[in-house]
């Protein structure tokens, strides 16, 4: 496996040198060489899933929350600028991202090639799977990667804005940008073959339900509402509530799994960015990275909400009052990607935005808050108005997913949707949710005559 990893990577490195493949380098075997059956592609297979688990860790969410308001300033490095929406093409832990996660397409892109191109021979039923599963990786990436480094999805009326470069062939040739509608195309049409070609069964990797998952995240973040309800409605019923309020801790077990990234051990763990980050190992000294108030303050607000148990104080009362959270305290821990929590309160606010049953959304968020608080006492009453019924189901995201890197995102898609002109009534941290430092600079490597920047300037 690492063998072909290595091939894998020297490929990239080296592909734009016309006459690299002409000297066989000492010790290391070429790719025509290393990669010559189907299982060998399964194992490039497998290793993409590896690569993208290993970026999606929390460190993808990471990113997300720096630019959001769940997060206190960074104490020092490269993630200060993030937070201050101030990157620019320098900054190495945004451009490693950037990096990582194209590398992750690339390994996709082989496969496709490989099989599509006949040079590897392989039975019918794994070119469908491989493929299947190929496009559904190639989605999350472009989906993960379009959310950060471009501008949200309703920013210009038919989003014919910059979005980022579609990689959807075996090439590191330069390329320019294109447009988030055609992103977004692009994202939609691989996950559609997704699902019809992946199985209903598969073991640990991707399934027809996790194509739909991811799908349903997509329309959302959209704001296509009616196809998000239809995609939610689908798969709710096959995934039922767990009852856990750390849905980490049972990422496996847990009856609301559509897809996860599975951890074996320390060595082997699938949130460990989450753990690195938040993990409170002394209960007097706060972790690398606190919450903000304003998370600390709405999250504890109802101590008969039982996640509120989840946070704690440090130094509370003084000049350095800061805050934690206790939900990654532990040495290593699977990492839930779908589940059917974020499809109910995505169902509930989908409906009420598109004149759908009221009935229905009070019950998708009443069945969230009756977990939290053990009992019905706080459920929300049928006929409270539509709006304050719109408001709770936002908070309710807020509280269940935070530092998932899902806050920034509702609020970017929210201010598309309420606030086209941006006029401020919706905000992200004192800053309007359009402004250009919300979305991430491009690494220094894409300077090229083709490819355009994005404007720097931070926020207001």
């Amino acid at each position: 496996m690492k063998k072909i990893i290595y091939i894998l990577l020297l490929v990239l490195t080296f592909s734009s040198c016309k006459k690299w493949l002409d000297i066989e380098p000492d010790g290391v075997q070429l790719e025509e060489d290393a990669i010559k059956t189907q299982e060998d592609l399964n194992k490039v297979l497998y290793s993409a899933y590896d690569a993208l688990a290993n970026h999606n860790n929390g460190r993808l969410q990471f990113f997300n929350e720096l630019l959001g308001d769940n997060l206190e300033r960074p104490q020092s490095g490269f993630t200060v600028p993030i937070y201050q929406r101030t990157t620019n093409f320098f900054n190495s832990d945004v451009g490693g991202l950037y990096t990582d996660l194209y590398n992750v397409v690339f390994r996709i892109n082989f496969i496709i090639d490989r099989v599509n191109l006949g040079k590897i021979s392989v039975d019918d039923a794994f070119k469908t799977r491989a493929i299947a599963e190929s496009k559904f990786l190639r989605a999350m990436v472009h989906f993960e990667l379009v959310r950060l480094w471009a501008q949200p999805y309703g920013f210009t009326a038919n989003n014919t804005h910059l979005g980022i470069v579609i990689r959807d062939e075996l090439s590191t040739l330069p390329k320019s940008r294109s447009s988030v509608a055609d992103v977004y195309a692009f994202i939609i049409a691989d996950l559609n073959d997704a699902i019809a070609n992946l199985p209903e069964s598969n073991g640990n990797y991707a399934t027809k339900d996790a194509a739909k998952a991811l799908l349903a995240k997509v329309r959302f973040q959209t704001n296509d509402f009616p196809n998000t309800v239809a995609l939610c409605n689908e798969l709710i019923l096959k995934y039922p509530l767990d009852t856990t309020l750390n849905r980490f801790e049972n990422a496996l077990n847990s009856p609301e799994k559509i897809f996860a990234f599975v951890s074996t051990g320390v060595g082997d763990n699938r949130a460990s960015t989450y753990i690195n980050n938040y993990r409170i190992v002394n209960p007097t000294n706060p972790p690398p990275n606190r919450l903000s108030k304003s998370l600390y303050l709405e999250a504890t607000a109802d101590t008969a909400d039982r996640r509120s148990m989840f946070y704690t104080i440090f130094n509370a009362g003084t000049s350095s009052e800061t805050y934690g959270i206790k939900k990654f305290n532990f040495d290593y821990l699977s990492n839930p990607i779908s589940y059917s929590s974020q499809l109910v309160l995505m169902r509930a606010e989908a409906l009420l935005k598109s004149g759908g049953s009221a009935t229905q959304a009070i019950a998708d968020v009443n069945a969230i808050i009756e977990r939290a608080y053990g009992n019905k006492n706080y459920n929300v009453p049928d006929g409270t108005n539509i709006n304050d019924v719109l408001a709770i189901i936002r908070k309710q995201r807020r509280l269940e997913f935070p530092l998932e890197g899902v806050r920034t995102q509702d609020l970017k898609r929210i201010g598309a949707l309420e606030d086209p002109t941006g006029s401020g009534f919706v905000t992200i941290r004192n800053s309007k949710w359009n402004c250009p430092g919300l979305a991430l600079q491009f690494p220094v490597n894409e300077n090229t005559s083709i490819f355009e920047f994005n404007p720097e300037g931070g926020c207001e």
